[in-house]
């Protein structure tokens, strides 16, 4: 499990330096959870992927909030520098 997750950071940081990364929305099933009742049909089914269906955006988006926060420190930083006299 802990080499998956490796090769989901990889893949994920190789995404943030390609020209054109990933689109965490329609490339994760996001989306397809929504559309086609994902939730819904899983209920009352004793399914093992519905226990850990919330860990799912965590792991899936926390690179995303990560990278978003960094960039957003990193423009904050630049700014305050270009206005400096």
């Amino acid at each position: 499990m802990a080499a998956d997750r490796v090769d989901e950071v990889e893949s994920t940081v190789r995404s943030f330096a390609s020209s054109r990364p990933d689109n965490p929305i329609t490339e994760t099933g996001i989306l397809a959870e929504f559309k086609n009742h994902g939730i819904r049909s899983r209920r009352g089914r004793k399914r093992a992927d519905l226990v850990h269906q919330p860990l799912d955006l965590v792991i899936v988006g926390w690179p995303w909030i990560v990278g978003g926060i960094m960039g957003l420190g990193l423009t904050r930083r630049l700014g305050r520098r270009l206005r400096q006299p």
